[in-house]
């Protein structure tokens, strides 16, 4: 199957899109362009369906662009779906252009002098190198208390041990309990005080900010290789911070939270650069945090404890979902993984909470097809609280190194072979 792209333009600008279209087909690409019976208010829903559906968005951004709401609504699409956009300038932008404050115009390919073969073939490789780089996987459920951040750990360790996976984490939580599972107080203190947390990469201003353009720089290596060693593939941590507070009570402007928004964009693109998987590990509700994972994420992972109530956390994830993205969802988009199966130290016949949970997830509708066959035993050091212990070797802290069951190593790494499989990687 044909790898599929949007090219977002306006009529004054059908020229560019045509040679643009042409090249990536060229390449082997699917290519969908903007049309007016598209461009209705009662086709909205098939345009964001049909962007949510592609690998890549490219813009043509000219002064026609600048002017036109149905561009926006393209653009907003393809952000709010997490869809990697390439903007390719046709005309002089005023400053203060929406395209500029919204997309990164500073990296655009320009097409100012026309389609020359250069140019158009400057466009298709970085169409290529943009479905080809690694893929974000976010960890969610709305309901807490099902294992979110010490399963985000210990599934990425057995990918990064096992399979070799470069894997880069990013804790969006402001409890920042993934912080806290791997790295010590004393190291945690000195990463805040360099305000190298996720807290100075969303501020885009004051002493806390992090300058755009060392974002990808403040990620803390947890397997302590030397970088650019060739040695091991890179195992990181972009840290938490409590300060993300801040953006889940409102006490952020509106201003500040489009430039975080930007901001977080600018350190997913350059982390998955480099890595196999970037995985988010979010807040358990529903805040502008959330909104940051689920508009960048590739898949999203729900773990679920096998107990009552399941499925209303599942759903209610998926309404959330579908809210932000504006658009009916695959199930190919998510995977539902079993955390916590065969505990013995529940009360009740063993296995009854299981096979229960495991049958209201197959009967739902949406997530019948996005439950995973491979599950988690129980553990208990899978249910433990994050360490605070200091470690020469930050990754010795996860369960993946400690826990002394065979089963349990195996069923890690095999559910994270599964779900980076479902997730294109």
């Amino acid at each position: 199957m044909a790898i599929a792209a949007y090219i977002a333009f306006e009529p004054a600008d059908e020229e560019a899109a045509l040679s643009i279209g042409a090249e990536l087909e060229r390449n082997g690409w699917s290519v969908t362009r903007s049309a007016p019976e598209l461009r209705t208010q009662e086709k909205l829903a098939a345009l964001v369906q049909t962007i949510g559906g592609t690998q890549v968005v490219i813009v043509i951004a000219s002064p026609a662009a600048e002017q036109s709401t149905w561009l926006q609504r393209e653009v907003a699409a393809a952000l709010n779906n997490g869809r990697p956009v390439i903007v390719v300038l046709a005309g002089a932008l005023p400053a203060d252009s929406w395209i500029h404050a919204t997309l990164d115009t500073a990296s655009a390919v320009d097409f100012q002098g026309g389609a020359r073969s250069e140019v158009l073939a400057q466009i298709a490789d970085r169409a290529r190198a943009a479905n080809g780089r690694g893929r974000v996987i976010a960890m969610l459920n709305i309901k807490g208390g099902v294992g979110k951040t010490v399963l985000a750990a210990n599934l990425f360790a057995a990918a990064h041990l096992a399979d070799k996976r470069s894997i880069s984490f990013i804790d969006l939580d402001p409890q920042h309990n993934l912080t806290q599972y791997f790295l010590s107080p004393g190291e945690r203190n000195r990463i805040r005080d360099r305000n190298h947390t996720i807290y100075g990469i969303l501020n885009p201003h004051g002493e806390a900010s992090v300058p755009i353009s060392d974002i990808a720089g403040v990620a803390v290596p947890l397997n302590r290789a030397r970088r650019g060693d060739g040695k091991q593939p890179n195992f990181e941590l972009i840290a938490g911070d409590e300060r993300l507070f801040e953006f889940t009570l409102d006490t952020r402007s509106d201003r500040d939270k489009a430039e975080a928004f930007t901001r977080f964009r600018a350190l997913v693109t350059a982390l998955r650069a480099r890595s196999d998987a970037v995985v988010i590990d979010s807040n358990p509700c529903a805040t502008f945090l959330t909104r940051l994972a689920i508009t960048t994420a590739d898949h999203i992972v729900a773990p679920v404890r096998p107990e009552k109530y399941s499925l209303t956390g599942l759903n209610m994830l998926e309404q959330v979902v579908r809210e932000v993205r504006g658009r009916a969802l695959r199930p190919s988009e998510f995977s539902v993984l079993l955390n916590g199966v065969n505990d013995r130290t529940r009360s009740g016949e063993t296995g009854d909470a299981d096979a229960l949970t495991r049958d209201e997830i197959s009967g739902a509708p949406f997530f019948s097809t996005a439950l995973l066959a491979d599950e988690v035993p129980y553990s208990a050091v899978l249910k433990s609280a994050p360490s605070d212990r200091l470690a020469a070797n930050p990754i010795n802290v996860t369960a993946m190194m400690r826990v002394g069951g065979r089963p349990a190593k195996e069923a890690l790494t095999q559910a994270a072979a599964a779900i980076l499989r479902r997730a294109g990687q």
